[in-house]
């Protein structure tokens, strides 16, 4: 699903919101106490943007449980958005949800990657981080995005169905950052 619409794309621009839609990925369902205690947000926050949420038709609510007791869960789809927009509002709302996953992932990154030397000897072969400066036209890189994503979109299975999960897997994030290269500046030289 494209995301070009400001409303939603405004709404999804929380920390708290895309905390609850990470774990919910991971979790068949999980109550606003449950989840408060997977991300370290107050229960009634999460209960809040759950239901905002909701709203939206990004989560759902499965049933009502014993006594209080309200599940969540995921409504499945991925998203795809570009900060360019036909719209200003868009734009700025684009651009507003942009910022803050960068400041998620990249926060999460510097914590993660700071302790992954805790980790399994095994897994630490594989955590981590890799470059590659790739020279393409748009296409090409399009295409080469393309291509990635169609690599990983083979195991979207496992994260919206438990049951297709590995007994010894493990959730692992990757990202994948498109970006011109800092150093592509034409060098200047004295005549």
């Amino acid at each position: 699903m494209t995301l070009d619409r400001a409303d939603l794309m405004r709404a999804l621009a929380h920390p708290t919101r895309l905390a609850l839609l990470e774990v919910l990925h991971l979790h068949d369902s999980l109550t606003a106490t449950e989840a408060s205690e997977l991300i370290g947000v107050t229960s009634t926050n999460c209960a809040f943007h759950l239901r905002a949420m909701g709203r939206y038709g990004l989560v759902e609510e499965v049933g009502k449980g014993p006594g209080r007791r309200r599940p969540w869960r995921l409504v499945p789809r991925s998203f795809t958005f570009s900060d360019v927009q036909p719209d200003e509002e868009s734009t700025i709302a684009a651009r507003a949800l942009s910022d803050v996953l960068i400041d998620q992932w990249l926060g999460r990154i510097r914590r993660v990657q700071a302790d992954r030397h805790n980790e399994p000897r095994a897994w630490q072969e594989i955590f981590g981080g890799s470059q590659t400066i790739a020279f393409g036209t748009r296409e090409e890189i399009a295409e080469m995005i393309t291509d990635i994503r169609a690599v990983l979109g083979r195991y979207d299975d496992r994260l919206r169905q438990a049951r297709r999960r590995p007994a010894d897997g493990r959730a692992v994030e990757l990202l994948l950052f498109a970006q011109p290269y800092e150093s592509d500046r034409p060098l200047t030289r004295p005549n």
